[in-house]
């Protein structure tokens, strides 16, 4: 009797020391998952919006395991800086500030204005520059600014809306009720189109009418880089969008069925495609 009730004993120990040992290993696998080190985002916005822009689409890369910075360009949004203190140079400082805050190489991301934001904050800092992934941003080419290049776009319907104060310092849109959803979200819901037009202020001036100033080289190697073609873009024409991704040599491109503020009217699609691109080796 005695050595049976042994045998069932060390039965039950050994049955014990397995199922701890599956435990121990189930554990070792999810703690490996979830301790996988995802690449630092940082997210740019464009004129006439602001941080709050790229709310949905953070949200849905902090909860896919990223760690995401939204840059809020001065003058923009909240924010009340005068307009005499907005330059290209302190927007691409603060691009700067928020990609060296991280101890390692970002993927960097800008959307219209910041397209060109980006372009010139990787080419002074290549080295901190994992990707670099354009959402219809606009990429001039040194010596070239972000109103020159708008002007080369016939197709776009912002020009034809713009009105500028007296001292042409700012520039709005003619009946931005109307122009301002038509041109930036067509697309989107009337909700949508609603929180674009509580949050439309004018536009500085200045740092869109400032040349970039970069050495090609410096940029061709501040990491890999993608362009997402917005469709039916109203602001920035799709023809356009190819032309400039062409022309910087970026050939990983790809297209989301929207118009200019896709991270508004699309940010689940966007969302997911931004993810894929970073998944990118």
């Amino acid at each position: 009797m005695i050595s049976k009730v042994k045998k069932i004993i060390a039965a039950v120990c050994s049955l014990w020391i397995l199922a701890g040992i599956m435990v121990l290993t189930s554990c070792s696998d999810d703690d490996h998952h979830d301790t996988v080190k995802k690449t630092p985002v940082v997210l740019v916005h464009g004129a006439w919006q602001g941080d709050y822009a790229w709310e949905e689409v953070k949200n849905g890369l902090v909860g896919r395991g990223y760690e995401v910075t939204v840059v809020a360009l001065a003058g923009h949004g909240a924010d009340n800086t005068a307009v005499s203190g907005l330059t290209f140079s302190s927007y691409v400082s603060q691009v700067k500030l928020a990609v060296t805050a991280f101890d390692e190489p970002v993927i960097l991301v800008g959307h219209s204005l910041g397209g060109a934001l980006i372009t010139q904050a990787a080419a002074e800092i290549p080295g901190k520059i994992k990707k670099l992934v354009y959402v219809a941003g606009f990429i001039p080419a040194s010596g070239k600014s972000v109103l020159d290049y708008s002007m080369l776009d016939p197709a776009s319907l912002l020009g034809p809306v713009l009105e500028f104060n007296a001292e042409g310092s700012l520039a709005g849109l003619v009946n931005p009720e109307i122009n301002f959803p038509n041109v930036f979200c067509q697309d989107g819901t009337p909700q949508q189109k609603q929180f674009l037009l509580e949050h439309y202020k004018p536009e500085a001036v200045a740092p869109l009418a400032t040349p970039l100033s970069y050495q090609a080289s410096d940029y061709q190697s501040a990491g890999s880089k993608y362009y997402i073609y917005t469709k039916v873009d109203n602001a920035i024409s799709l023809g356009f969008q190819q032309k400039m991704a062409a022309d910087a040599g970026i050939t990983a491109t790809y297209t989301i069925d929207a118009g200019h503020s896709p991270f508004i009217s699309k940010p689940v699609e966007l969302t997911a495609m931004l993810s894929e691109i970073f998944n990118k080796q």
